[in-house]
């Protein structure tokens, strides 16, 4: 092998082909969040916050001291909200509504981005079958071309035709259960 030099990805390296993909991959993603509004930056934000340990850490810390202030046990500070605190009660229902509509928010807008790549999935899934499909098909003529005989078992059969994508949603609908109840 002269003048050829092979290098062996390092165990700690992807193969460049997945280093590749997943630079495609980050490319995709920063398009999908360049794209929302401010609107849904701070949504996004928010959402993401409430969901930390930080955050709930910060709202046990706010309760804790309201409680206490409320209670009398920080002498010179006057109680504003006496127990049963109902002003925090209050306050909580509403934080509980916005936090709700923000995660909700959030959501939505993670699920339209996961309906997304599904479908991109499925385009990309159905190449893979249309190529490999004709990959067999052709092995099967050239085999053919060069006198080499092969039986094909039936699974070998139906790898080599053609899947109607129709067809296996029509066996998915017959076959799967329609909800988590059934």
């Amino acid at each position: 092998m002269d003048g050829l030099i092979v290098t062996e990805p390092t165990p700690d390296a992807a193969p460049a082909s997945v280093a590749e993909n997943i630079d495609q991959i980050i490319r995709v993603e920063k398009s999908a969040l360049g794209r929302r509004s401010s609107v849904a930056a701070v949504v996004d934000a928010i959402g993401g916050f409430v969901g930390t340990p930080l955050f709930v850490v910060l709202q046990i810390l706010a309760f804790a001291g309201w409680v206490g202030v409320n209670s009398g046990k920080f002498p010179g500070i006057a109680a504003f909200d006496p127990f049963p605190f109902p002003l925090l009660s209050a306050i909580t229902a509403f934080e509980a509504v916005l936090i709700a509509a923000f995660v909700l928010m959030k959501q939505n807008r993670i699920n339209v981005i996961v309906g997304r790549r599904d479908h991109l999935d499925l385009q990309v899934n159905l190449r893979t079958e249309r190529q490999a499909t004709q990959i067999i098909q052709m092995l099967d003529r050239l085999s053919a071309h060069v006198g080499f005989e092969h039986d094909h078992d039936a699974d070998g059969r139906e790898l080599g035709q053609p899947v109607a994508i129709e067809h296996l949603v029509d066996e998915l609908h017959r076959r799967l259960p329609d909800g988590p109840g059934r």
